[in-house]
């Protein structure tokens, strides 16, 4: 994606204003032009936007992405402890004592290594992020290539050639509330593909599905299954999907309502391992 000249220019002053800790004037405007930015690119059209080279010192990154998300929007808490910022890594001690079979159901996506899981983040939440900022503080020597998957594309193109598969899919699944506690309660029923004021919303992770009927003690039937192994094909359809290898200092920010994404698998390297900053976004 080429950067526009207004995204240049948005970029520029706020590397100023993050420099020179600016006024809430400076802040307000920087929101204010932000606000076109994403009504263009984000919130149409791609439905992403990344920013090359965003900032290349380790040191500053965190507290970079933080001011950054400011500008967009208000913070979401990524788990019952109330982390506002998490760092997507592998946790090599825990994945070193799980064997391979139990790693989906113990650990989140976030903490593994694995590919594939084309999903959306926060399905868990009754109100899943809008956006999700995603900073690249060092990738993989291998694998770990970034998938962004259209499911607005997807949806449209099931209503003319899958219409059943998708009527299954607009109806409520369980899930797992993995990594939060809402009510003593660890599982809720939510659709996959959701209408509401004229607006699309998707919502899925296929895992938290899974365990969310175990935890229930139900059997997801022959036509559910059907339509979660339809729409998984869909998710990694060339034509529907795009993957970028992200560089180190490169950041992201996705339309969680209307994009899905996951990554490669990736080789664990013994000194230090592939390490992204996220932070959802309302």
């Amino acid at each position: 994606m080429k950067m526009n000249t207004n995204i240049k220019t948005f970029l520029n002053n706020f590397d100023k204003y993050y420099n020179q800790k600016n006024s809430k004037k400076n802040k307000l405007s920087l929101q204010k032009d932000f606000k076109k930015i994403r009504k263009k690119f984000i919130d149409n059209n791609d439905y992403f936007l990344i920013i090359k080279n965003f900032e290349s010192n380790v040191k500053k990154i965190k507290d970079k992405s933080i001011v950054f998300s400011e500008i967009i929007g208000t913070r979401l808490a990524q788990s019952k402890k109330g982390n506002k910022i998490q760092e997507v890594t592998p946790k090599i001690s825990k994945l070193k004592k799980i064997s391979k079979k139990k790693i989906k159901e113990k650990l989140r996506y976030h903490q593994t290594n694995l590919g594939g899981s084309i999903h959306s983040d926060g399905p868990q939440l009754n109100q899943p992020p809008k956006y999700i900022i995603m900073t690249c503080v060092q990738n993989a020597k291998k694998g770990g290539l970034s998938i962004i998957t259209n499911a607005k594309k997807i949806f449209e193109f099931m209503k003319k050639k899958e219409p059943k598969h998708l009527r299954v899919l607009k109806k409520s699944f369980f899930f797992e509330r993995r990594g939060f506690s809402f009510n003593n309660s660890n599982i809720f029923k939510k659709p996959i593909f959701e209408i509401k004021k004229n607006l699309l919303r998707f919502r899925y992770l296929r895992e938290y599905i899974e365990s969310g009927y175990k935890i229930k003690g139900k059997i997801i039937n022959s036509e559910q299954l059907n339509a979660l192994s339809y729409l998984d094909k869909a998710l990694t359809n060339k034509k529907f999907k795009t993957q970028y290898k992200l560089q180190d200092g490169d950041l992201i920010i996705i339309n969680n309502n209307i994009l899905a994404h996951g990554r490669s698998g990736f080789k664990l390297e013994n000194k230090k391992a592939r390490s992204f900053l996220r932070i959802w976004v309302k």
